[in-house]
């Protein structure tokens, strides 16, 4: 098991992941520990960079940056990670099933791919917001599903 309370902070996230790879290295492949690290990223980063900062705002006090609490299991054949955070409600649209775009590889865009990502390489997951506080519950598979 691994629990964190965090900062939503891209150093803190990073050192978080960090964490989560040595807890696990011993555990789970290289691969699932990719798999999982990728997912990790992708969430916390969005927290990160798209939840407001909260707290009333003086000279002497910036407001806080969300706080993250993270809960990561090894089970038998996954790995079960919950997340929760004090950010903006997730836009409806992320949990909708999503595919890659055409694309030409002289026009890649930059970003958009996020949620694409973590749907592709998560199974079970689920959000849903209570009051103030995002919950978001995935498992990553310790072996790859077999794609189509």
């Amino acid at each position: 098991m691994f629990h964190r309370v965090l900062k939503a902070h891209p150093v803190t996230v990073r050192a978080t992941l960090h964490d989560v790879r040595q807890r696990f290295s011993r555990e789970v492949s290289e691969e699932t520990l990719g798999r999982l690290e990728l997912v990790l990223a992708e969430v916390m980063n969005n927290v990160t960079e798209h939840a407001p900062r909260t707290g009333r705002q003086t000279a002497m006090a910036p407001p806080r940056p969300p706080v993250i609490h993270l809960c990561i299991v090894h089970q038998d054949a996954c790995i079960a990670c919950a997340l929760t955070d004090d950010g903006n409600t997730l836009p409806d649209d992320c949990m909708l099933p999503r595919s890659l775009p055409t694309l030409a590889m002289d026009d890649l865009p930059e970003g958009g791919f996020g949620w694409f990502l973590i749907q592709d390489l998560t199974q079970a997951l689920c959000y849903y917001r209570e009051e103030s506080r995002n919950y978001l519950a995935f498992s990553i598979p310790l072996t790859p599903p077999a794609k189509a």
